[in-house]
C-alpha cells in the first residue's frame, strides 16, 4: 500500500501542518509538545512514521497520547529526501 506522508524535518515544520496532512514522517525524534502540536494542527492525523531509531527512544507517554487518538504508528525511513524540494513523499508500506 503507498502512503503520502508529509515530511517534517524539525520543529518548525510542525507548525506548517495543515488539515490536508494526514500522515506524518518525522526526521527527529518528536517531543510530546510536537505530538500535541499536529493534534492541534490536524485532529484527524491517522499515522505517523519515524525511523527505527526514534522509534526505539519514543517515551511511553508520547505512545500513550497517539493511542488515545488513534494515530498508528509506522517505523519507516525516507532515505535522500529533500524537503526544500517537496514537502511530500509517496511510501510503500
Amino acid at each position: 500500500m503507498e502512503v503520502l506522508f508529509r515530511v517534517v524535518a524539525s520543529e518548525k515544520d510542525v507548525e506548517e501542518i495543515t488539515s490536508k496532512d494526514d500522515n506524518i514522517h518525522f526526521c527527529f525524534r518528536p517531543s510530546e509538545k510536537d505530538i500535541f502540536n499536529i493534534i492541534r494542527k490536524n485532529p484527524k492525523i491517522k499515522m505517523i512514521q519515524l525511523p527505527v531509531s526514534y522509534y526505539n527512544t519514543l517515551s511511553n507517554t508520547t505512545r500513550k497520547i497517539l493511542s488515545m487518538n488513534n494515530i498508528e504508528i509506522n517505523v519507516g525511513n525516507v532515505w535522500g529526501h529533500r524537503t526544500d524540494i517537496d514537502k511530500y513523499k509517496i511510501v510503500e508500506i
